[in-house]
């Protein structure tokens, strides 16, 4: 999946800040909102009471941290859903926080007003939009595009559901009453901050307190009191943490998490309903601005339409409610794919075509992964190529058509998708067991199925194809290797005159070429298949090799030996083919020394297998090896590998 972007294709979890705990390193820093959602309506979120610093505090922090789910997918909680809705994604960041501006920056200057005149004066009778919305004319979607990653990332990583802030609350009787309203007084500035933004995130304070209640039994008392003055629901909104063990702190934090979440669910219930309004509007709002460059044309009823179906989906998922989500994106496909849809209505050559095209990408993957989600593994093999056909025939009938690289390329990529999606799942039928032990009236039984079998829907004996059954990831990465194969043989046939760099090539050239060829996820061709003599370029080895030998580790999981020592053969004739004579090496010792070709009387597969042997033993000037299968070229008969090989190495 790392040909999409990643906010398209990773799992939404509902999104949680932590603020007083201090700040927590990140595996993948995110890039500041301003490069993202440009404009000067930031609104800060800070307070000034210092940092909570004790150990427990930063024991406390990891416990919440412990509970983040960043970096560790949905799927490997596999369909325990239980725990999935336990599970969000925290940020921990100190006292200061931003969120994004809600509305663009109005226009300054007219996108026809020749350069250097005088800039136009803020008018009050501007219709401001998201930063992001296809009506603001500094948005990379504006005017007529459909979708982009940013508004994904906006809610994953910018915008909270919850906001948490961590308070010290001391017990010195001196102190107190001082202290109680400093606290009140910081609480309820947070609360006003968030609200002046305009969004909905909810918020929640936690007290770290010196004492316990039996220890200082005014500590109600003035709990009631800050109740009271914030207007903070005791049960929902404001947690008191004792002095506690770590068996209490990790209970105190699963309470507090298990109390946030239908709070955090409802923040995206709510946006739910927001966008459901807006989708049932009779009208479309006027632009900030008029389109005056390129084309006029603004997005019509059916791109509004996909847009906000993709946000239902969208939120639904992090609602954790996936059989809403399905519906929401099996609306977008129709819209995209009917006849009147975005795909018949966009012309092939308009750059928001490849947009179109990675939101479809976008849109199907989601609706496969939420049927693995449901464990509905037949229908989401049946949407991966119910997908793959309907993108087909529409690429045939307006686009630069499939028998390109491009295509094939797209098509390893999603084949490729589907292996990773179902690895991620961690689905129970796939899961490698040991087999069941022999006995002396049983033999040894395997018990690792090569695929899923069909759903309780499908009637009892009903026979399907077997490529609408859910085969292991193996089966996925083996077609992406596949289609890897075809893509390269594709780019070296193209012309040279084709793969010559635009900079050499004349205009009328580049531009038929541009007509021909689908650039969509690829590299265009002069960097696809460089001229000899050229450096750089895309490593087709690299990238066939390595889906071969994704597939082999599924294969030889489940023991089917003859299936991996064919993919050996594969790889090691690609890294032969390249000259890459260290790895073809690796690759094919192991093959040599155990394939069971030789017994079996495959003597084409066995000798294949040999003087390929014997050629990478050469170049890495292994003389046993290189002697050995010396040997077995020039022997009349069949020998055992290991006899051989056990005689050179003793003499």
């Amino acid at each position: 999946m790392d040909a999409y972007p990643p906010e398209y294709v990773l799992h939404n979890l509902p999104f949680i800040v932590l603020s007083g705990l201090g700040t927590a390193p990140e595996l993948e820093p995110r890039k500041p909102f301003q490069d993202l959602l440009p404009g000067h309506a930031i609104s800060t979120v800070n307070a000034e009471t210092p940092l909570v610093t004790s150990d427990r505090a930063q024991q406390l922090l990891e416990e919440f941290l412990s509970h983040d789910n960043t970096n560790t997918p949905w799927e490997a909680h596999g369909l325990d859903r239980k725990r999935t809705l336990a599970e969000f994604r925290m940020r921990a960041v100190g006292r200061n926080f931003q969120l994004p501006p809600k509305k663009a920056d109005a226009p300054t200057t007219s996108e026809t007003t020749p350069p250097g005149s005088p800039t136009i004066a803020a008018a009050t009778s501007w219709i401001l939009h998201s930063p992001i919305s296809p009506l603001s004319p500094r948005a990379p979607v504006f005017p007529d595009g459909v979708m982009t990653p940013v508004w994904v990332a906006k809610h994953q990583d910018y915008i909270p559901s919850v906001f948490i802030a961590f308070f010290d609350f001391t017990t010195d009787p001196i102190t107190n009453s001082l202290h109680d309203n400093h606290l009140k007084s910081e609480i309820i500035k947070v609360k006003e901050q968030i609200q002046r933004s305009g969004y909905k995130t909810r918020f929640a304070a936690v007290l770290l307190s010196d004492k316990s209640v039996l220890e200082a039994p005014d500590i109600d008392e003035r709990l009631s009191n800050i109740r009271r003055n914030t207007g903070l629901d005791p049960k929902t909104q404001l947690f008191f943490l004792p002095p506690s063990s770590p068996v209490e702190l990790r209970s105190f934090v699963a309470t507090v998490l298990a109390t946030l979440k239908p709070i955090s669910v409802e923040y995206y219930r709510d946006l739910t309903k927001r966008a459901r309004r807006k989708k049932t509007r009779s009208t479309i709002p006027p632009p900030t601005a008029p389109p005056t460059r390129g084309t006029s044309q603004v997005l019509g009823y059916p791109g509004w339409g996909l847009r906000y179906e993709f946000k239902l989906g969208v939120f639904a998922e992090f609602r954790q409610e996936m059989d809403a989500a399905q519906r929401h994106y099996n609306i977008a496909l129709d819209i995209l794919f009917g006849q009147e849809g975005i795909f018949e209505t966009t012309a092939s050559w308009s750059p928001r075509w490849d947009e179109i095209r990675l939101i479809a990408d976008t849109i199907a993957l989601r609706h496969v992964r939420c049927q693995i989600s449901s464990n509905y593994l037949t229908s989401a093999a049946q949407t991966w190529h119910k997908y793959k056909t309907k993108l087909k025939d529409v690429l045939d009938r307006r686009g630069k058509g499939t028998s390109n690289y491009g295509w094939e390329a797209w098509e390893s990529t999603w084949a490729q998708t589907m292996a990773q999606l179902i690895q991620q799942a961690d689905l129970k039928v796939f899961r490698i067991t040991d087999p069941l032990p022999e006995s002396e009236l049983l033999p040894s039984v395997d018990m690792n199925p090569v695929y899923a079998p069909a759903e309780k829907q499908f009637p009892t004996g009903e026979r399907l194809p077997p490529w609408e059954l859910l085969q292991h990831a193996g089966y996925w990465y083996k077609s992406a290797a596949d289609h890897a194969k075809r893509r390269y043989l594709l780019a070296r046939d193209m012309p040279e005159e084709d793969r010559t760099p635009p900079g050499l090539s004349p205009a009328t050239k580049v531009s038929n070429r541009n007509q021909v060829y689908d650039h969509y996820l690829v590299p265009e061709p002069h960097l696809e298949f460089p001229l000899q003599g050229t450096t750089g370029g895309f490593e087709h080895w690299k990238d066939i090799v390595g889906k071969l030998n994704a597939a082999i580790q599924e294969f030889e999981a489940r023991r089917q030996y003859r299936k991996v020592h064919q993919l050996q053969l594969e790889a090691a004739r690609t890294l032969l083919h390249v000259k890459i004579f260290d790895e073809a090496f690796k690759v094919l010792r192991p093959l040599w020394e155990n394939m069971t070709w030789r017994k079996e009387g495959f003597w084409s597969l066995a000798s294949e297998v040999v003087w390929g042997m014997h050629e990478a033993a050469l170049r890495v000037r292994n003389t046993e090896i290189y002697v050995a299968t010396e040997w077995e070229l020039n022997s009349s008969g069949t020998y055992c590998v290991s006899r051989i090989y056990g005689k050179i190495l003793t003499k």
